[in-house]
């Protein structure tokens, strides 16, 4: 028969009942079963009875069944509905026995957290880090790096604990939190700014430059090694992130300062020592046996010593020491202008006796130093034991010395140029001689351009020119060198003949009698823009002789050299377009006495002239040269004294 399915409440035990009236345990049936007592009655009394009684039991069985069953639900309802509760108000808020560091924030919402954080929080004083660097400790006030809070993250952070996953995942975390609280990290903030003006004070007391080995010299010129420094910098940004990082943590104790360092480059100088040492360690000579001689003391070598870092074979750093040149130079120039000697150029003349060119100057060798040699020397000398060297002089030949004359070709007279300047005043005369012998002597070279202005340079009082009458656009005036378009003008009529390219000539403005006749042959120059130029094109050079005769009052140039086998004439000239002066003029000068008369312009016919050179060799014409000049016609002026006695 089945066990009752709830539990029975146990009966006590009645001691006055006799064993007999309760029978030994049935097998299998446990003592807190009760056993119904045996009865009297009639047969089958007995067997309803006990069916009664299990029913009854069977209804009150299924009953507590059912009540409880009622609990449980009830139980569990009330603990969903509780739990829904909980939830609904901790849905917005911080869970109980969470905190901020030191600050409460169990059961406040967003807004108020934020406001409790802004108001309550403060970093606490024995997390304070120190910044150490070997013996050196600095302690960082947060503030230092512009530490703050920020309440609205700390809140949010506080805000998620357990309320973050699936609602098991929350269960626990609300159910770990208030059994054992949570402590949420405050979210701080950090300003650049204030950071890097806190490390920069550091750093300042920590940086030092790295500095190599360098030599100095004491004042008896003793060669010392001044050690080299290591350098150190604060690296700023990694110890700024190593701060940070402790402040944020909230930690405390000790941060590294982080500094690099830098080993110098230079360190062994016992070799630029030894160099400077003997470069020092006397003066240094320069002789030039019967010219002179010359010291450089160790003072002055000092000054010109460079030390230059370099890399060396072995790839080591090392100090390459030199002398400057830029002194060295300079003192070297100066004995160059002591001892230079410009050469002279032999100067010729022409022999009718001999029929050769003689020379009246000889040349002289000149001498000159060959200051890049003497530098070098010089370095050399000051880095051995050998200080005496002999200054490299060098030779400088003439242009022309003395005994080129046979290889000059000047052999014979190929041209010659001649002009009156009778009537001219004695400063006209004095102009010509002076500028005449500005040409005596030339030697042209093969090949050379002759430039009248070239060799006439500066017309001045100083070389002897006077002042005398010049043609001044259409007019004439008084002028220093007044009458050199007499020496251009014969000039150029040697040059007509000698057959030689003439590559600059310019005619006068109105007809000059002095130049005619023929007429178109003269040369006009105006120093440095109107000039006369040719060519010397013979291969040979071109010796000019000039000859001034006062009594026939004419100027002469000969052109001596080697004739190339030409031969020259003129055509012409041919005379085109005459243009008749005009009336005389008369101007009123107060300087003559009144009715004295002074003719200062003489007149002359305005006209067109042409001039044609033929060049024959062998008799053959090979060349034509034209030469043309329009003269303006020029009326004769005359002063009329106004001067009353």
């Amino acid at each position: 028969m089945d066990q009752p399915s709830v539990r029975p409440r146990r009966r006590p035990v009645d001691k006055s009942q006799s064993s007999e009236a309760w029978p030994e345990k049935p097998a299998g049936q446990g003592w807190d079963e009760p056993v119904p007592p045996p009865r009297s009655g009639p047969p089958g009394a007995a067997s309803r009875r006990v069916e009664r009684s299990r029913q009854t039991r069977q209804r009150w069985g299924m009953a507590w069944e059912f009540a409880l069953a009622l609990l449980a639900v009830a139980v569990i309802l009330a603990g969903v509905a509780t739990l829904f509760v909980v939830e609904l108000w901790l849905s917005g808020r911080i869970l109980p026995g969470v905190y901020a560091w030191d600050v409460d924030l169990g059961g406040m919402t967003r807004e108020e957290a934020v406001e409790h954080l802004a108001s309550t929080f403060q970093y606490p004083g024995d997390r304070y880090p120190n910044l150490r660097y070997g013996e050196q400790v600095w302690p960082v006030d947060p503030a230092y790096l512009g530490t703050q809070l920020d309440p609205v993250a700390t809140a949010d952070a506080a805000l998620e604990i357990g309320h973050r996953g699936d609602l098991l995942s929350r269960l626990k975390e609300q159910f770990d939190v208030l059994l054992d609280g949570y402590l949420v990290a405050p979210v701080l903030t950090f300003d650049e700014g204030s950071g890097a003006m806190f490390l920069s004070r550091v750093a300042r007391q920590v940086n030092r430059p790295m500095r190599n080995a360098t030599l100095s010299l004491n004042d008896n010129l003793g060669v010392e090694v001044v050690p080299g420094q290591a350098g150190r910098k604060v690296d700023d940004e990694a110890t700024h992130e190593a701060l940070v990082q402790r402040l944020a943590e909230m930690r405390g104790g000790d941060v590294e300062l982080v500094v690099r360092e830098s080993e110098p480059l230079l360190a062994d100088l016992s070799a630029a020592q030894a160099q400077v040492q003997r470069i020092l360690s006397g003066p240094v000579i320069l002789d030039a046996p019967g010219v002179g001689s010359w010291t450089i003391e160790p003072a002055t070598l000092a000054s010109w010593l460079i030390l230059k870092p370099a890399t060396g074979d072995d790839g080591q750093a090392t100090l390459v020491v030199s002398l400057d040149p830029g002194p060295a130079t300079h003192f070297a120039q100066e004995i160059s202008q002591q001892v230079e000697r410009p050469p002279v150029d032999a100067q010729f003349s022409w022999s009718d006796a001999s029929g050769t060119i003689v020379p009246v100057v000889d040349s002289v060798i000149g001498r000159t130093l060959d200051v890049t040699t003497t530098v070098s020397l010089i370095e050399e000398a000051a880095a051995s034991e050998e200080r005496i060297i002999g200054l490299p002089l060098v030779e400088v030949r003439p242009s022309l010395a003395s005994e080129d004359a046979p290889y000059l070709g000047v052999v014979e007279l190929i041209a010659e140029g001649k002009t009156s300047f009778a009537g001219s005043s004695a400063s006209r005369i004095q102009n010509i001689v002076v500028g005449a012998d500005q040409f005596d002597g030339l030697l042209i070279a093969p090949g050379e351009t002759f430039s009248f202005n070239h060799y006439l340079g500066e017309v001045t009082a100083e070389k002897g020119y006077e002042e005398s009458i010049i043609i001044w656009g259409n007019t004439t005036r008084a002028d220093v060198g007044g009458g050199l378009c007499q020496v251009s003008s014969t000039a150029f009529r040697a040059a007509f003949w000698a057959g030689v390219p003439i590559v600059e000539r310019w005619a006068h403005a109105f007809r000059v009698s002095y130049y005619e006749p023929p007429k178109g042959l003269d040369a006009t120059i105006y120093s440095p823009t109107v000039d006369l130029k040719w060519v010397n094109d013979t291969g040979h050079h071109i010796l000019i002789h000039t000859y001034v005769d006062r009594g026939n009052q004419t100027l002469t140039f000969r052109f001596y050299g080697t004739n190339p086998g030409r031969a020259v004439e003129i055509d012409g000239p041919y005379e085109a377009n005459p243009v008749p002066h005009g009336p005389d003029i008369y101007r009123d000068d107060p300087t003559l006495p009144n009715g004295q008369t002074k003719q200062i312009e003489w007149p002359k016919d305005g006209l067109d002239v042409t001039v044609y050179r033929i060049i024959k060799e062998d008799g053959v014409e090979v060349q034509r040269d034209t030469f043309f000049s329009r003269f303006r016609p020029w009326q004769a002026v005359y002063l009329v004294g106004t001067k009353e006695e």
